[in-house]
């Protein structure tokens, strides 16, 4: 993205990768249902809001990690 010249666009979705960190840790805690769509194969899918931007994640309880496995920009 930002070697296309959408540093904007690159920008907001670090902005937007933060904050799901942070809500799908605390999810995570409370024992609650992480943020975005299962999928049945371990992965979760969520669209960025107001962005032409989709993303799939992973949860990793026993290192307390989620890793983006999918970041797919419809440009």
């Amino acid at each position: 993205m930002r070697r296309s010249g959408e540093t904007e666009l690159h920008d907001q979705i670090v902005r937007f990768l933060t904050a799901l960190a942070l809500e799908a840790g605390a999810a995570a805690d409370a024992d609650k249902p992480l943020p975005g769509l299962p999928m049945g194969d371990g992965r979760y899918n969520i669209d960025v809001p107001r962005l032409p931007v989709l993303i799939s994640y992973t949860r990793y309880p026993g290192h307390r990690e989620f890793r983006v496995t999918d970041l797919i920009w419809l440009s």
